[in-house]
């Protein structure tokens, strides 16, 4: 799978970094808000079963997103969603 960037270019599917993201949002929440290792597998699993060909870095935050909420972390979600919106701030 191909993940096309904000620039525009692709760059082959990292699932390392959907894990690393996860992660790093891990450390701003309590322990029972954070997302357990087979959950973040399981998010990575349900983003490569979609089995498209090519696809945009915001749909898989977005998805990731999703699928937080979907499992009731919605602490992680927050903060995840909060990290995005400074990025794209940094970005502009």
């Amino acid at each position: 799978m191909k993940v096309i960037k904000r620039d525009g270019h692709m760059v082959e599917w990292c699932p390392e970094k959907v894990e690393t993201a996860i992660e790093r949002a891990n450390t701003e929440v309590e322990e029972e808000e954070q997302a357990s290792s087979v959950q973040i597998k399981n998010i990575i699993k349900y983003i490569e079963k979609l089995g498209k060909k090519r696809i945009l870095v915001e749909d898989i935050q977005d998805i990731i997103e999703q699928q937080l909420m979907d499992r009731k972390k919605f602490e992680l979600a927050k903060k995840y969603m909060i990290y995005r919106y400074t990025r794209a701030l940094v970005r502009k």
